[in-house]
């Protein structure tokens, strides 16, 4: 009987400690940014909310900016920072250059070969992983975009979560922490998380520019793709205080 109680009484502890886990704030912040996704990806399922008729507004308001200043020729940067979220055209190549995608498989794998470790490799597949979660959202989704710009590209999966915040997010966040994992002084990690962050506000802010999405489509990106970021950072041994260790591991 006495067994049977500290049975019950381990499992209470082990239950309390994960309840416990949940209340971290490393726990907390990707829970948060999954809430505000799940929030955005209903009422964008159930349009028209008010959350279309944000968007509509922003759109117009933004748009009308961009026109009064000839934004869209005047500022040529902005198409091509929201291009480098998503595929490039090379001369002589039939297809489209993933570049997100593309510089984390390099980073990945040169990680891997230099540290001599797997870690680099999984967070490189976990990354991936994430982005299709992006693509099958997107298709069942099949929200329709703010122009006849953006129309061209989508390739039929609809528009929200955004996939090029989601490549940059993914493909450059991820490849960020790869660098974050292989760089460990304290100038280089700040230097790289100073970077990427800016980096997804700039693309995000020429998707909207260029209109080819939504507000709303880049927000729910940002969300979704952050908590990911946050999965990534566990496969590579980060915590909320660093990593497990101050150098790579073999392994």
């Amino acid at each position: 009987m006495s067994d049977v109680r500290i049975e019950v009484a381990d499992q209470d502890q082990q239950a309390g400690r994960r309840w416990e886990s949940l209340r971290r704030p490393r726990a907390r912040i990707p829970l948060i940014l999954l809430g505000v996704f799940l929030v955005l990806w209903i009422l964008v399922l159930a349009r028209p909310t008010f959350l279309t008729s944000f968007d509509v507004w922003a759109r117009d308001h933004i748009q009308n900016v961009s026109h009064a200043t000839d934004g869209k020729h005047r500022w040529p940067v902005f198409k091509a920072i929201a291009d480098l979220g998503g595929g490039v055209t090379v001369p002589g190549i039939p297809f489209q250059i993933q570049v997100p995608m593309t510089g984390l498989a390099v980073v990945g794998l040169g990680a891997a070969a230099v540290t001599r470790s797997w870690r680099p490799v999984l967070a490189m597949a976990a990354g991936y992983a994430a982005l299709l979660i992006v693509l099958v959202l997107k298709a069942i989704g099949d929200r329709p975009g703010p122009s006849m710009a953006g129309n061209a590209l989508s390739g039929g999966l609809g528009y929200f979560p955004s996939g090029h915040t989601g490549n940059t997010m993914l493909g450059y966040g991820t490849a960020a922490l790869i660098l974050a994992y292989v760089f460990t002084g304290h100038r280089a990690r700040i230097a790289i998380a100073t970077a990427m962050t800016l980096w997804a506000l700039a693309v995000g802010f020429s998707l909207v520019w260029m209109d080819y999405h939504w507000v709303s489509d880049v927000l729910g990106s940002y969300a979704l793709c952050g908590a990911a970021l946050f999965g990534v950072a566990r496969v590579l041994g980060f915590r909320a205080s660093g990593p497990e260790t101050s150098a790579p591991e073999a392994g």
